[in-house]
This record gives structure tokens, C-alpha cells and sequence, in this order.
């Protein structure tokens, strides 16, 4: 049960006579064999798709993917207690999550190695020169400029910049993550739907402990956007 949690979020799908309908639930208490979970959105008018014993297809939005499968309701949440069936063995991934992002203000500090000078160098002389190509001698400073994230996910993050950061180039960059600082490194990505002083950074270089931090606060700012929406 490693990837089923207490409070991760889980959508029903339902098979009506009008079509496929989605409703939202959050896991209350995780069994071997069951879940308990809280009331559904919208669950007194769906009430005769979730009666004891009716079929139903669920996804769990875990750590590690999205858990497709299709479950029993084993009582119906008319008495605030809907538990449904669990079988680990019989739960497919569908999707990583680790692409799943959400919106946050934080600053990030990002450092690159920017070009000072640079210069021709003569590598030959007198007649024997011959040039294929000009050597230059290179001066790099490093830069480090203070930007805000706009949103951020387990493969990268969007920030705003009041400076022009190299596009196509690797940086490092430094998040304050509430309790946590992340330290890691991005190629710097320039889209076209952007507005001019926004970037989005795709990671390169990033500790899976520090991923997974990212991660579990996607997941933790996803479901307080999800109980505000219901």
C-alpha cells in the first residue's frame, strides 16, 4: 500500500445515461483491502451509481502515477462511512505525476556562468598561419539574479525575471520551499505562449529526495485548491 495515502485525492468515474461523470473524493483511512473515504462532491444526486455492490472505476492520484482500476462500493456514503474495495495487485499506473504542476509564489535564486570578453588569439604566425577557424580567449563571470516562480512541478518550474535569463543554457538555481531549500540545476526554456519575462526551466540535475519534496507539496497545494473548488 506504499503508494495509497491518507488524504490523496481519488475521482470516480461514473457511467450514466448521460455520458461518462467525475466526481472527487479525498481518502480517509487505507485498509489492505478497502478504503474509506470522505463524502463526494455532488454524492445524493449520483446516489443510484453508488449503492453497495455497484462496480465502479476509480483513479488515486499517488506519488508515483495515477492508480487506474475498477473497484465495489462496499458501503455507500449515505452514513458519511463510503468504503469501497482495494486490491493493490489489480491498481495500474496510468500516468507519472511527476509532470503535475501547480500554481506558487517563491523565490528562486538562479546562477550562471555569463561571458565577459572575449578575444581573438593568433595560434600561428608569419606565413605558416592559416585560418580555419578564430580561437578566442573567453572571460565568464558568474551571475546570480533573484526571480519569483509562477508555478512549479516535479519536472521543472516556471518563474518570472526581471532580467533576461540565457535561453538554451543550463543553470543553477536555488528554491525556497517553505521548510526546504532545493538546490538544483535547469536548462533555460523560452516558449513562445510565454509573456517576454517569463521562462520556464526543465530539470537536469536534481536529487530524487529533493524531486520528491516537490512532489508531496504539488500534491499538498493540489488538494487544498481541490476542497476550495468543491
Amino acid at each position: 500500500m506504499a503508494n495509497v495515502q491518507v488524504n490523496q485525492q481519488i475521482s470516480i468515474l461514473l457511467n450514466t445515461p448521460d455520458g461518462e461523470k467525475i466526481i472527487s473524493s479525498y481518502i480517509r483511512e487505507v485498509y489492505s483491502d478497502r478504503l474509506v473515504l470522505n463524502q463526494p462532491q455532488n454524492w445524493e444526486e449520483n446516489l443510484s451509481f453508488l449503492e453497495e455492490g455497484e462496480e465502479i472505476r476509480t483513479k488515486i492520484f499517488t506519488r508515483s502515477g495515477v492508480l487506474l482500476y475498477t473497484s465495489v462500493v462496499l458501503n455507500s456514503p449515505v452514513d458519511d462511512n463510503f468504503t469501497i474495495e482495494y486490491n493493490e495487485e489489480f491498481a495500474n499506473i496510468l500516468q507519472r505525476r511527476v509532470f503535475t504542476r501547480v500554481p506558487m509564489e517563491t523565490i528562486v535564486d538562479c546562477e550562471y556562468e555569463k561571458l565577459v570578453s572575449a578575444k581573438p588569439v593568433n595560434t600561428f604566425s608569419g606565413s605558416d598561419m592559416v585560418e580555419f577557424s578564430t580561437p578566442l580567449s573567453c572571460e565568464f563571470e558568474t551571475e546570480v539574479i533573484e526571480a519569483e516562480t509562477v508555478d512549479i512541478g516535479g519536472g521543472g518550474l516556471k518563474i518570472v525575471s526581471s532580467v533576461k535569463l540565457p535561453v538554451q543554457k543550463t543553470i543553477t538555481f536555488k528554491i525556497n520551499l517553505f521548510d526546504d531549500i532545493i538546490v538544483a540545476k535547469g536548462l533555460v526554456i523560452e516558449k513562445n505562449n510565454l509573456p517576454e519575462n517569463q521562462y520556464g526551466i526543465k530539470f537536469t540535475e536534481i536529487s530524487e529526495e529533493d524531486k520528491d519534496k516537490i512532489i508531496k507539496t504539488c500534491f499538498r497545494i493540489d488538494g487544498i485548491l481541490n476542497r476550495k473548488s468543491d
